[in-house]
C-alpha cells in the first residue's frame, strides 16, 4: 500500500513539473490573421463566454478576456477572433477565437 501510494505521489508531481506554469492571459496578443496563419502554429479555438449580464460591451470584454486565458493556458502567444456575440440569452456574451504559437516574433 505505502510503495503504491509513494508511487502515485511521484507521477501526480512529475506531470505537475511537465506542465509548467501558464502564462498570464494578458501576454497573448490580438494577432494579424495573415502573418499568423503564415509564421505561427494554430493551437486550436478557444471559446469564451460572459455570464454577467450587464450592457453589451461589458458582455463582450468578459468573453474575450475568457477567450484569451483559455489560449493562454494552451501558450498561445496570439490570439485572432472569429466570432464576438453580445446577444445571448440571459444578457449572455460569446467569442470565438483561434489561439497560436508564434515563437519566433518579429516587432
Amino acid at each position: 500500500m505505502t510503495r503504491m501510494l509513494t508511487t502515485l505521489t511521484t507521477v501526480v508531481l512529475l506531470a505537475g513539473c511537465a506542465s509548467g506554469a501558464s502564462q498570464p492571459a494578458s501576454t497573448v496578443r490580438n494577432g494579424d490573421p495573415a502573418t499568423v496563419n503564415r509564421d505561427c502554429k494554430l493551437l486550436g479555438t478557444v471559446s469564451g463566454r460572459s455570464i454577467f449580464g450587464g450592457n453589451e460591451t461589458a458582455r463582450g470584454e468578459a468573453a474575450i478576456a475568457d477567450a484569451r486565458a483559455k489560449a493562454a493556458a494552451m501558450g498561445a502567444t496570439d490570439i485572432v477572433f472569429l466570432d464576438i456575440d453580445t446577444s445571448g440569452m440571459l444578457n449572455t456574451g460569446r467569442a470565438t477565437a483561434r489561439a497560436y504559437r508564434c515563437d519566433a516574433r518579429k516587432e
